[in-house]
């Protein structure tokens, strides 16, 4: 039986090739390159996001530059209706805070900017903020600690450290919209558009393109002030903390979302964890990579200036993130601050080494 299916399969190619002898060349041959394309596809795939990034890197240089003379061209830009607002709770905290309002300044058309900073907020670093252009408030830091002294309980020193003290946001009815970021998110575009967004509230998700996640991060947050939904958030903690302390973006996600009030924002306006296009704004959650200001490596000053290429890789982002910290340095003449800080002196331990050096010897160590 097996030399009867050899023979006949034989026959066929012979048929075949007598009734047309390229066939059997020509599917020798497509195969041939069929395999080579598929072999080569990721190198292409490659080629062509760099060539994406390189466009984005060129549009990053020329809005850095001339963003705001549009600004300027554009009747009721300036509004004072719309706020940006973030939540500083340590002077650790201060340090992004700082980048943050300086792309905010750089990029963005509205200039009303709200730190809401809690008592731990040094002196010296509220003045920092302010010498940026933020408008400096003095809330009561509130997190699982805080809610569990009202409950009266042990503290459980569990959570992110002030972490709920953005609810007090909702309180700021003077403003019609608020756009809440994290201390630790950078801007690389205008995304004013956000602002213009009908929603009582709007969050990028969780998750990247190509995966499903029903979840939100609360880092890149709209969402309209008011007091009925401030007292209503406020409830909605005291009653889930009866079991267990949700940190703010769950306990948001069950107001919001659960409730069919979320409004998801694209992808890009809360990049985290690695780099896709387009990236209109990157997050430093970590891990990776670690918050450069709370690195055991920090980028010189001279790699930081000297950095012009665009951004692949996520120790990119922690590059760029220096080169905006010594801009601002410099052109609101903080020098003298930072050098008074524990974190310049933490930043003196590698010396000139770059960024990617300093990661290497940390891995070796």
């Amino acid at each position: 039986m097996k030399y009867i299916n050899i023979v006949v399969v034989g026959l066929v190619f012979a048929s075949i090739y007598f009734w047309n002898p390229y066939f059997i060349s020509h599917l020798f041959s497509y195969s041939k390159l069929i395999i080579e394309e598929i072999s080569h596809d990721r190198e292409r795939y490659l080629k062509n996001n760099f060539i994406s990034a390189e466009e984005e890197w060129k549009f990053y240089k020329l809005e850095k530059h001339f963003g705001q003379r549009w600004c300027t061209e554009q009747p009721g830009k300036t509004e004072n209706k719309f706020a940006w607002l973030t939540v500083v709770v340590n002077d650790a905290y201060a340090i992004p805070a700082l980048v943050l309002g300086y792309s905010i300044r750089t990029f963005s058309c509205y200039h009303k900017m709200i730190a809401l900073v809690s008592k731990d907020v040094s002196r010296g670093a509220r003045k920092a903020l302010e010498r940026i252009g933020w408008e400096t408030e003095i809330v009561e830091s509130m997190d699982c600690n805080w809610m569990e002294r009202k409950k009266r309980r042990p503290t459980s020193n569990t959570g992110i450290i002030g972490t709920h003290t953005r609810f007090h946001a909702w309180g700021y009815t003077q403003y019609s919209k608020i756009l809440y970021v994290d201390a630790d998110v950078l801007l690389m575009t205008n995304i004013d558009e956000i602002f213009h967004i009908d929603a009582d509230f709007a969050a990028a998700p969780c998750a990247r393109p190509g995966i499903l996640d029903p979840c939100f991060n609360a880092g890149v947050i709209l969402f309209r002030p008011s007091l009925k939904e401030y007292h209503a958030i406020l409830k909605k903690w005291m009653e889930m903390s009866d079991y267990y302390c949700p940190n703010d973006q769950v306990l948001l996600w069950h107001y919001f979302a659960v409730n069919d009030r979320w409004v998801p924002l694209p992808y890009a306006y809360n990049v985290r964890r690695l780099i896709f296009r387009p990236l209109k704004v990157f997050h430093f959650v970590c891990c990776p990579p670690p918050k450069p200001w709370l690195s055991e490596c920090h980028a010189s000053r001279a790699e930081a200036k000297n950095y012009d290429k665009p951004i692949t890789h996520v120790d990119d982002m922690v590059v760029l993130f220096w080169k905006n910290f010594y801009e601002l340095l410099k052109k609101y003449k903080l020098d003298k601050w930072w050098e008074s800080t524990k974190f310049y002196r933490s930043s003196l331990e590698f010396g000139n080494t770059s960024y990617a050096e300093c990661s290497e010897k940390i891995k070796v160590l």
